[in-house]
């Protein structure tokens, strides 16, 4: 069957910024070379298995569980790359553009990057599919495959707990630097919230 790469493209243009971002957030704890295979790995397997796709009002859905589990399906990959001998290949430039920008690494995001690596990878991406990509609970359940909507609210939860310690740490680490960075107005809820939906705005 002819896949209708047309058809894909035109559903995938609305929501790539957001897959772009939720990528790179989800790796945080990884390289910009390694949040790039993860996205683009998704976008094969998309493209390759976009016809299974019957009911297209729910690819935003449908893309973003396949992104999840591309991430998954990296962590073991992950893993074992840590145990590989390092080669000077890995410091090449590449032929392919960037999708992330190297540079783009202000104090506030470097904080959120260390609290979202503080988390498990699962809280990780309930927590960033919640607030970044805007998925009610019910879908974040169908997303990340669990049977019941109390084990994704308790992820959720745990998440927010998580961060919430660390960037309170971090505020009490930074006292001494400028104060206008975090703009604390003592509910610690909104600005963890606030510092992660700053990967939202950016487009």
């Amino acid at each position: 069957m002819t896949i209708d790469s047309a058809k894909f493209s035109g559903l995938l243009k609305p929501h790539y910024n957001d897959a772009l971002k939720y990528s790179r957030a989800l790796c945080s704890t990884w390289s910009a070379d390694d949040a790039e295979d993860v996205l683009q790995q998704s976008f094969l397997l998309a493209l390759e298995n976009f016809n299974s796709l019957k009911d297209h009002s729910k690819f935003r859905s449908w893309f973003f569980k396949i992104i999840t589990t591309t991430f998954y399906s990296s962590i073991r990959r992950h893993f074992w790359k840590k145990f590989l001998p390092s080669d000077g290949e890995r410091s090449t430039v590449h032929n392919m553009p960037e999708l992330f920008d190297r540079a783009d690494q202000t104090e506030s995001r470097m904080v959120i990057n260390k609290a979202l690596a503080g988390i498990s990878s699962k809280e990780r991406a309930a927590i960033l599919l919640f607030e970044l990509g805007n998925f009610s609970i019910e879908e974040i359940t169908a997303i990340q495959g669990e049977k019941s909507i109390s084990a994704v609210k308790s992820r959720l939860s745990r998440a927010r707990t998580k961060l919430r310690k660390y960037i309170k740490e971090e505020e009490k680490n930074l006292t001494h630097k400028d104060s206008s960075l975090w703009e604390l107005n003592g509910d610690l809820e909104n600005e963890t919230l606030k510092l992660i939906t700053e990967i939202r705005t950016e487009r």
